[in-house]
């Protein structure tokens, strides 16, 4: 027989064992960053959380408003937000990363042209943030950083498949916009 309250005991020493640590991100203050950084970070704020919504706990920031312009305003912002993938080809993130940060920027242009839902998709997707905070976190602090002569290739590339994408989502929103006009 188990004695009184040993099961109780066991329970509690199970659920102890499977609550998991929660480590709080660590932010590097600006004075250990690389000023190219700083200027990243600062981008980043710029674009998706400049401007506080009253009465929320919301930011929006330029990407945002730019994005209520239609069919070019989401292009615009893919365009511009192309500068943190540049940066994290050149403080060598790996290639799995930088592909997440060019997915991040092809899904925001691309729900972005959907009116009205891709809007609000703009406000709540903050994907300057997010790919910052990709490049913080798995540059290569062991290396110094490429120079851009180094990465202009890489970066060409990025900024073309983003530029082409834009090009695309501009052309589909006219030719449905188009379509739905002759459909009456």
């Amino acid at each position: 027989m188990l004695p009184a309250g040993w099961a109780g005991d066991c329970i509690t020493l199970r659920s102890m064992a499977r609550e998991t640590v929660i480590i709080p991100e660590v932010i590097e203050p600006d004075e250990k960053l690389p000023r190219d950084l700083v200027a990243l970070r600062k981008f980043a704020f710029f674009m998706d959380e400049a401007v506080a919504i009253p009465g929320t706990k919301r930011r929006i920031g330029f990407d945002a408003a730019i994005g209520f312009i239609p069919g070019f305003g989401d292009a615009i912002g893919a365009i511009l937000s192309a500068w943190i993938i540049v940066g994290a080809l050149r403080h060598r993130v790996p290639l799995v990363h930088v592909t997440r940060m060019v997915v991040n920027v092809l899904l925001d242009l691309v729900i972005g042209q959907i009116p009205i839902f891709g809007d609000i998709f703009d406000i709540a997707f903050e994907e300057n943030v997010m790919n910052l905070k990709l490049l913080l976190r798995y540059r290569d602090r062991s290396r110094p950083p490429r120079s851009f002569a180094a990465i202009g290739f890489a970066a060409f590339l990025v900024v073309a498949v983003i530029f082409a994408a834009a090009v695309a989502s501009v052309v589909l929103l006219i030719a449905v916009i188009l379509w739905l006009a002759n459909q009456r």
